[in-house]
């Protein structure tokens, strides 16, 4: 299961377990869970119906106080539980369209990624962890690796997950290396590296357009392949 935190994060991470690094489709019944941190309303998403169209994700399941999926699930676990018992080969997790934040460590909504990480190791599955990464947003605490990102996973997330790096540029990756070693998160989980950018244009051919608080995938390429790479990791933990 690949859980992400914002829902911009979802089309780079369905094509990244959709597609292989050639283009095909991998044959995956995929399902979406979509948290309650943020809008409640799936109907509120402009992406899915462009997802569902191109095939990327089968079916939809809304959890807690969110609502309108093909499925709706008390919590996360019993639609972690509904996803399995309705024959998902995989499932992504984001919480849907916005997010809630008051600029804090704590006040944020994204902790819910640590949470989800908490709810897959609990019923025996394997989490892999987007970063939200950013090079272009102009606020110091989300350069790099995303305060929410070193949060969740460095404080809310008490089980390990599997933390898929995108590759980058030297110095981007020097920047990440030295904020994993501040936050000491390489001893608690395990951080791979993996060259995704295969699925970006294969989205664009798609006619999926790609945006992040207004910028598109020319300003937050990292953010993208960040999203791009949790989704392949997640296919090579299947095979």
């Amino acid at each position: 299961m690949a859980v992400g935190t914002l829902h911009s994060l979802l089309p780079a991470m369905a094509a990244g377990l959709r597609f292989t690094p050639g283009g095909r489709r991998r044959k995956l019944k995929i399902a979406y869970l979509m948290l309650d941190g943020a809008a409640l309303p799936l109907a509120f998403s402009r992406l899915l119906p462009q997802l569902r169209a191109a095939g990327l994700v089968d079916f939809t399941i809304t959890c807690g106080q969110a609502f309108g999926g093909d499925y709706e699930a008390v919590n996360l676990y019993s639609g972690l539980g509904a996803a399995k018992v309705l024959g998902a080969d995989a499932a992504l997790v984001t919480m849907g369209p916005g997010i809630v934040g008051t600029g804090t460590i704590w006040g944020t909504t994204a902790v819910q990624q640590g949470e989800a990480i908490n709810a897959v190791g609990i019923l025996g599955g394997r989490a892999v962890a987007v970063p939200r990464i950013s090079f272009s947003d102009p606020r110091p605490r989300h350069r790099g690796l995303s305060h929410h990102t070193l949060t969740a996973l460095g404080k809310v997330a008490l089980r390990p997950a599997t933390v898929a790096l995108p590759k980058l540029d030297a110095a981007e990756t020097a920047y990440l290396r030295s904020q994993l070693l501040q936050a000491n998160l390489e001893a608690k989980h395990r951080f791979e590296s993996v060259d995704a950018g295969y699925a970006l244009p294969l989205l664009a051919e798609l006619g999926i357009h790609l945006s992040t608080m207004g910028r598109g995938v020319e300003t937050e390429r990292p953010f993208f392949l960040a999203g791009a790479a949790g989704g392949a990791m997640a296919a090579s933990l299947l095979a």
